[in-house]
């Protein structure tokens, strides 16, 4: 790359010229014109030019770096998430599923009375969680446990689905993802379980109403991540 000339000629006391600043450079460092103090002025002011280069090169170098790790951590969280699912036939293997366990989504609800639903319609605010934790934690045989965290330190679940043919898998799947069919499915049960014409199903009915329009966005969202995060309580 060619050297960048000055716009105008350096004249020196002694009555160089030139454009090129590494001439003007070189010359200012031996002509005998420029005093001692202007020297060592220089001379600092050079070192100063190459400690700052040599710190800019070191902050860009390091600054790749982090970039370079960040863009891996990203790669690795898209392959945990779309991790291919596992099937094996070994009876000891963490991702082997039991014959009985139902599907996610296909849960069986036979042992909840509906007096415990109404009961639960009782506490608007726990209904959904609870209830989740009824047919979830409670059901005989554990029919319905199909639904597992792995790590608590990672957003992620893992959720009975089919396989190959007849067979049954774990598949990993986002946390919020889950948490939200949850609330879906279980609150849309509950709300064809609650009369409008009683306390008790009304009121649940008008707290059903504020959790959703907090889902859209009003109040921030608060209402509607409190369920979320009760529903993540009675899974652990």
């Amino acid at each position: 790359m060619p050297t960048k000339l000055y716009k105008e000629a350096r004249v020196c006391e002694c009555g160089y010229t030139t454009l090129h600043p590494g001439n003007w450079c070189t010359h200012k460092k031996s002509c005998k014109s420029v005093t001692t103090g202007d020297k060592e002025r220089i001379a600092s002011l050079e070192k100063d030019k190459e400690q700052l280069r040599e710190q800019l090169v070191a902050k860009d170098e390091q600054m790749a770096v982090k970039d370079q790790q960040l863009a891996a951590k990203d790669r690795q969280i898209e392959q945990l998430i779309k991790r291919p699912r596992t099937v094996t036939n070994n009876t000891t293997n963490k991702f082997v599923v039991e014959t009985n366990v139902n599907l996610f989504g296909k849960e069986t609800i036979e042992h909840i009375s509906s007096e415990q639903i109404q009961a639960l319609l009782a506490d608007p605010v726990n209904a959904v969680p609870q209830f989740i934790k009824l047919k979830h934690k409670r059901a005989p045989g554990g029919v319905n446990q199909n639904v597992r965290i792995p790590s608590q330190k990672r957003a992620i679940y893992q959720v009975v689905v089919k396989g190959e043919g007849d067979g049954k898998e774990w598949e990993s799947k986002a946390k919020g993802e889950i948490l939200e069919q949850l609330y879906d499915d279980n609150s849309g049960h509950l709300e064809a379980e609650a009369d409008e014409r009683t306390r008790v199903g009304s009121q649940f009915l008008e707290h059903q109403d504020l959790v959703r329009s907090s889902a859209g966005g009003e109040d921030g969202g608060r209402r509607y991540k409190e369920q979320l995060d009760k529903i993540h309580n009675v899974m652990v």
